[in-house]
């Protein structure tokens, strides 16, 4: 190719296309936070697998609280109490209740579970009811988080804390997910120093080594930096053809413009096909940015050349390096791998108690241009809701809800 033949960032973008995922392994599910997954995992079983209070309170029959009141309230036997952690030895016939609590096993005969708060004990086996419930209220049924057989995430997803514990309520212990890709760092320039000595005049202590490794860990990466190379072709040579013989991708610091000493895009020319595809970018910072690609063993290995402008080297990294990862770990295009916060339109209106700020869960929408926003309704108990979410909007504590509509602030999960 022409070196420093300055492209478009579209055309740039173009070249850093077609990476290959790389090969899956299995991972301990409880260490497998930031992996990505090689493949669709369904729930084994169904979560939960017994009906569960979701309050502390009674299971009673739903019918027996209807048109209970302040002023009228129902009145049950107590037959007993739930023990949590076994399964109830009582059951719950017409007129009677159970004392529960939060994640107890509803006893047989009973359909729901009236909160604590709305009833009263006149004596040890009266229980009065003042607010009717209805049938399922207060109450997980079997599968109504997962279903068996129910997929909980796609091939593609980087996984979160709240992923990992829908894993875990399932009893799932063991996933496929991809090889972390493997990256070389090498700075280049006879004027870095290690940042722990002292610079001489002339000298300045080497930044993108660190920062670039760092960059490379966030992106779920595994870094591997080398000592500084000395503007030397020979050099550089063959410590970039041991680097992509053991990495999959190479960012090489430094050496990337055309002054005489800088030695980066011959150096990646000369370790064969195809080579050289990008010398120079239209884009500020970063216009010297090199892209290469050397084929190992039938597999494309990339290699950047990184401007060595501490802050070139980041953005760069951020528009060009990042996406080769994201292929490289077979990682999905989705809301949460841009991080942050986003602002989007409420698909439909959101009640909310004054006095109280409710963190609601959302997913996400393109649409006509826009960003919808999709509120998750579901109990607290419920994980599934945690998985299928891309983040949550806060309705703040003087508000009674918000319209659809209303432009909000979605904070991204990942």
């Amino acid at each position: 190719m022409e070196f420093f033949k300055v492209v478009s960032p579209a055309e740039a973008m173009e070249a850093v296309q077609g990476f290959a995922p790389l090969p899956a392994e299995d991972a301990p599910a409880f260490e497998a936070v930031g992996r990505i997954l090689a493949e669709d995992v369904v729930s084994p079983v169904d979560l939960p697998d017994f009906p569960r209070a979701t309050m502390d309170g009674y299971a009673i029959r739903a019918a027996d609280s209807f048109g209970a009141g302040e002023s009228i309230p129902a009145y049950l036997d107590v037959v007993g109490q739930v023990p949590m952690g076994e399964a109830p030895s009582i059951r719950v016939g017409r007129g009677q209740a159970a004392r529960m609590s939060t994640g107890g096993m509803l006893p047989e005969g009973a359909d729901a579970v009236v909160m604590e708060e709305y009833t009263s004990r006149p004596d040890e086996r009266t229980l009065e009811v003042r607010r009717p419930v209805s049938a399922g209220e207060n109450v997980l049924a079997p599968g109504d988080d997962l279903r068996k057989g129910e997929r909980i995430l796609p091939a593609g997803s980087r996984l979160r804390s709240q992923d990992i514990g829908a894993f875990a309520g399932v009893g799932l212990t063991v996933l496929k997910v991809r090889r972390r890709p493997r990256v070389a760092i090498l700075p280049t320039g006879d004027e870095l120093v290690d940042p722990r000595v002292e610079p001489r005049p002339g000298q300045v202590r080497d930044i993108n080594r660190f920062s670039l490794a760092a960059a490379v860990t966030e992106a779920g990466g595994l870094p591997a930096t080398e000592d500084i190379l000395p503007d030397d072709l020979p050099t550089i040579q063959a410590r970039l053809r041991e680097a992509v013989e053991r990495a999959d991708m190479v960012l090489i610091s430094g050496g990337s413009s055309m002054g005489v000493r800088d030695h980066t895009v011959e150096a990646i020319d000369s370790l064969g096909e195809p080579g050289v595809l990008v010398h120079g970018i239209s884009i500020k910072p970063g216009k010297p940015t090199i892209i290469g690609r050397i084929r190992r063993g039938g597999v494309d290995k990339a290699v950047v050349g990184i401007p060595g402008h501490p802050v070139s080297a980041l953005m760069i990294f951020y528009a060009f390096v990042r996406p080769i990862l994201r292929q490289l770990s077979g990682e999905a295009a989705s809301f949460a791998s841009e991080g942050g916060k986003v602002r989007a339109r409420l698909a439909r209106n959101l009640p909310s108690a004054p006095g109280r700020e409710d963190l609601v869960r959302v997913t996400l929408e393109r649409k006509d241009g826009s960003l919808i926003a999709h509120p998750l309704m579901g109990n607290s108990a419920m994980i599934s809701t945690l998985t299928r979410a891309d983040g949550f909007l806060t309705i703040p504590l003087e508000r009674e809800g918000l319209p659809a509509g209303s432009e909000v602030q979605v904070t991204l999960y990942g």
